[in-house]
């Protein structure tokens, strides 16, 4: 129920925001502005085109940016959680994310970076019983004071959830899914998509199992179940 409120919030916003970049904190205020990247752990914003931030996944809810949505979701680390963004690809009865190929930074040779703690701090309870602090980091001398090696993660990577029935799941696909990946990333569909005769028939059937295929796979199980 958390997870449902919170995209129908950010589809809200987007409906009432001219499709302008914004982040949604823990404590649910919202910051405005031109988003310039994210490494999945946080994302960098010029927030009312003025001031440029670099906010932590802990800190975030979601953010819309590019004309897509990010959600910040807990990952476990050993025994800890941290927090990490993912793309949505597709939400409904089962969640399908992204996670990984674009940079937090644009790519600048600059060789300084002056960075000085913002002011606002808001807290917010985020998932897991976490507590959420709405900071962030300034950084000074506007855009073109980027550092000489931007943060980025190259390889794109798929997780699949059906809330109620298990966490997050790492799903192996790609663009080309391996072959040797195949037969885990069928075993993982029929697990959340089986219980649609019609769909499970696609499964078994299907040779490719490449990221396109199992959007679609994904999306019409969330079509059938509405």
């Amino acid at each position: 129920m958390k997870f449902l409120l919170s995209i129908l919030f950010l589809f809200l916003i987007i409906n009432t925001s001219d499709a302008q970049d914004f982040i949604v904190k823990n404590n649910d205020d919202v910051i405005r502005g031109t988003i310039k990247g994210t490494d999945y752990f946080s994302v960098f914003i010029n927030a009312n085109d003025e001031t440029e931030m670099i906010l932590p996944a802990k800190d975030i809810k979601n953010f819309f940016w590019n004309g897509n949505s990010y959600l910040s979701k807990p990952f476990a680390t050993g025994k800890n959680l941290e927090y990490r963004f993912v793309k949505v690809i597709e939400t409904g009865k089962v969640n399908l994310y992204s996670f990984g190929g674009e940079r937090l930074m644009p790519l600048q040779k600059q060789k300084k970076v002056r960075f000085s703690p913002s002011i606002g701090l808001g807290t917010g309870t985020g998932g897991y019983g976490g507590m959420g602090v709405g900071g962030g980091i300034s950084i000074g001398g506007g855009r073109n004071n980027m550092p000489d090696t931007p943060a980025g993660a190259p390889i794109v990577r798929y997780f699949i959830e059906k809330p109620g029935a298990g966490p997050l799941q790492e799903i192996p696909i790609k663009a080309i899914t391996e072959d040797a990946r195949k037969a885990e990333v069928k075993t993982i569909l029929l697990q959340k998509l089986g219980d649609d005769q019609g769909l499970k028939a696609l499964i078994e059937e299907n040779t490719a199992l490449n990221s396109r295929d199992v959007t679609e796979l994904v999306k019409a199980y969330n079509e059938a179940k509405k």
